[in-house]
């Protein structure tokens, strides 16, 4: 099938869908959030000397076109006159000292012809990025009139589609608008008999969020339920879908999805310059999983909260089964999506609403009910029109309040029950602060900022957590209500109540090296140093350091972490506990580490620190084998 033949079926949807397309470009000011800076500047590069470096002559057209973002187009000009190695932290120097976006160039090359056009007609020329979004929006609205065979029911899965984060970000100078609409769009048409055209479009929607080559592995299998959803035999659904049209689809989208890391791999040496800069696998965690999906603030089902209630609701039991097979596979995919995105480090990022993560990889989900639809003999007219007006009232509850600022519901949960509201420290944070910067292990931080606070939250782990919450020289009471979240961030509720340091025996700092001396560093041990800020605790001095804890009553998560830092560019150690080999791990991230299920309160446990130590630099004078500097050991 070819796009004119798409075309021409559809004349009044397609000229009914370019006319509602064309009003909403020349309606609206282009809305300059999220990764903005770097987008206008590649677009700008490519467009000058089709190339995506940046160059200071981008940088002076930038200023010229978009005034309100030189204050950082002087930044990034500065670091490059003055040949810093570490320019603007939104873009990075790759072969020859050249510098790019940390981006891949993708979303600014599909942005390059309307940015000319724009630019011949004298208009703005960075409503260009517009222009992209909605061209995706244009390719969704053919995929569904492909998949349902009607304009009524055509709009209604646009309708729908914005109503579940298309509203928000279809005016962003970013990519989300894109990703999802071309995301939605490859599985309609994957599974709808157009292959090709569904790994084209998956492949465009991969360029800035590459987790979405999962689509890849859940189409091919999504296909398969659907056919035999629709009675196709086993063995012929399995040979068709290995025929050469899907084979082509795949290879296709494939090699689209191969470009960004192979670009970062020939300029920076990694395949994903993002993945090494600004993302940590230990941020993975049920904490973030829970956050991505049930945040009062941004999760994914404040914005489709009438789809997952309707596919919770629907019967799925239709054709033995098999529907809800698509349904499992629908929300599988959706879990894939997100578990790499939990591992960034700005995980409150700037958001409309719902956070940009999740609106696209809520799009399986949407496909999962829209095909339900597709398959249902008569639509329940007055239950689509409620998800439809559900849905329009949850996008305007979530435009309602900032990403730096709770949301209506988080404000109410934490004037009634803030004894039951834990979020992700990040998104507390920096809503009860109303700023977007990297949270510090070393401060506490308190709700509300001023007055008297009702919540406290500090990291345990932070050799500076316990003595900002309650002083110099105590640390927290039993007693307290103490609630954990992860990497060693805990909330406070109510009152704080501390005791002398020591007290509790769970805790094992300077005061505690010093008293137990051998009883606690075994072996492997260099003498007590005591410094200036965190600088108190001892070197490990020899390839392997032991250390002996008795184990404290009382303890909730029966998890040992360690505070500390590595010299030069060590970065992990191999932990043993009682001889057993848990792997590598990196005690300055306070990983927490589970203490054996069968010790008790008074029992004692033998830790080993391996470190892998280069040999001494020739000459060197000092006999130790320094690793791991080591502040403070928390059991709780």
């Amino acid at each position: 099938m070819t796009v004119f033949s798409v075309l021409a079926k559809p004349r009044s949807f397609v000229l009914s869908l370019l006319v509602v397309i064309t009003a909403m470009f020349f309606s609206c000011k282009p809305q300059h959030h999220g990764d903005v800076v770097e987008y206008m500047l590649v677009t700008v590069a490519l467009s000058e000397h089709k190339s995506p470096e940046i160059r200071l002559s981008d940088i002076a057209t930038g200023k010229r076109l978009s005034p309100d973002h030189a204050h950082v187009f002087n930044i990034l000009e500065q670091d490059i006159r003055q040949n810093k190695q570490d320019v603007y932290a939104a873009f990075v120097r790759g072969k020859h000292d050249a510098v790019y976006s940390v981006h891949f160039f993708g979303y600014p090359a599909l942005a390059v012809l309307p940015y000319k056009v724009l630019t011949r007609l004298g208009l703005d020329p960075f409503k260009c990025f517009q222009a992209v979004n909605l061209a995706a929006l244009f390719v969704l609205g053919l995929a569904l009139y492909r998949l349902f065979g009607s304009s009524g029911k055509a709009w209604f899965g646009l309708l729908l589609f914005i109503g579940c984060g298309g509203f928000q970000y279809w005016a962003w100078s970013s990519p989300e608008m894109v990703s999802a609409s071309l995301l939605l769009a490859g599985l309609i048409l994957y599974v709808t008999g157009a292959p090709v055209w569904g790994g084209l479009v998956a492949g465009l929607a991969a360029w800035q969020n590459p987790t979405i080559l999962f689509f890849f592995g859940f189409a091919p299998l999504l296909h398969l339920c659907v056919a035999r959803t629709a009675g196709e035999p086993l063995l012929a659904a399995i040979k068709r879908l290995v025929g050469l049209r899907q084979l082509a689809g795949l290879a296709l989208g494939i090699a689209l999805v191969a470009l960004p890391p192979l670009f970062n791999l020939y300029q920076f040496g990694v395949p994903n310059i993002i993945a090494k800069l600004y993302s940590e696998s230990v941020f993975i965690s049920f904490t973030r999983l829970q956050s991505f999906f049930f945040d009062l603030n941004q999760g994914m089902l404040l914005g489709i909260p009438a789809v997952a209630a309707m596919l919770l609701l629907w019967g799925w039991r239709q054709q033995g089964g098999r529907q809800a097979v698509i349904l499992a596979g629908c929300i599988a995919f959706t879990l894939l999506l997100c578990i790499p995105a939990m591992a960034v480090f700005n995980w409150n990022s700037d958001a409309h609403g719902v956070m940009r993560y999740a609106f696209w990889s809520a799009m399986p989900l949407l496909f999962a009910l829209l095909w339900r639809l597709q398959t249902a003999p008569r639509w329940p007219a007055a239950l689509c029109a409620a998800v439809l007006l559900a849905q329009a009232a949850s996008t305007a509850y979530v435009i309602s309040y900032k990403y730096t600022e709770f949301s209506p519901l988080a404000e109410w949960v934490l004037e009634k029950w803030p004894e039951h509201y834990h979020p992700e420290p990040e998104i507390f944070v920096e809503r009860a602060n109303h700023n977007d910067e990297y949270i510090d292990a070393a401060q506490v931080y308190r709700y509300p900022a001023t007055g008297t606070p009702i919540k406290h939250v500090y990291n345990r782990a932070h050799p500076l957590g316990e003595v900002n919450l309650c002083g110099a020289g105590k640390e927290l009471a039993p007693g307290n209500q103490v609630t954990y979240t992860y990497r060693d961030w805990s909330y406070v509720d109510g009152p704080v109540t501390c005791q002398p340091e020591g007290t509790n025996s769970g805790h094992w700092r300077m005061a505690q090296f010093r008293e137990l001396g051998p009883n606690l560093m075994v072996s492997g041990w260099g003498d007590l140093e005591e410094g200036p800020g965190t600088w108190k605790g001892a070197w490990t001095i020899s390839p392997k350091a032991q250390l002996r804890l008795v184990i404290p009553a009382n303890l909730r998560l029966r998890k040992v972490s360690f505070s500390g830092h590595y010299l030069g560019s060590l970065t992990h150690t191999r932990v043993k506990i009682d001889g057993k080999d848990l792997g590598m791990m990196r005690l300055n991230k306070a990983w927490s580490i589970a203490l054996p299920a069968n010790k008790n309160a008074g029992d004692t446990v033998l830790l080993e620190l391996e470190h892998d130590l280069p040999p001494p630099p020739p000459g060197a004078q000092d006999p130790r084998q320094l690793a791991f500097f080591l502040n403070e050991i928390v059991m709780r």
